[in-house]
């Protein structure tokens, strides 16, 4: 079961936000920039995605702890 967003819809989220303001990529043409700026984007989807999975874990963790307790 898939809990949140994938990868591809959080990095679709922040290019969104980066689209609101299209004269950015004008004035700041420059290919080094604009490969930091994709790095950046897929580092930060990645790290969400990867935050939310360990959330999910340590959720599920705790339950299992508590249900052992129970017992």
């Amino acid at each position: 079961m898939k809990y949140g967003l994938s990868e591809s819809e959080v990095k679709r989220i922040i290019q969104d936000e980066l689209d609101k303001n299209p004269d950015l990529k004008y004035y700041i043409n420059n290919p080094y920039f604009n490969e930091m700026l994709s790095l950046l984007i897929d580092g930060v989807s990645k790290a969400i995605i990867c935050n939310g999975e360990k959330i999910l874990n340590d959720i599920e963790r705790e339950l299992r702890n508590r249900n052992r307790l129970r017992l």
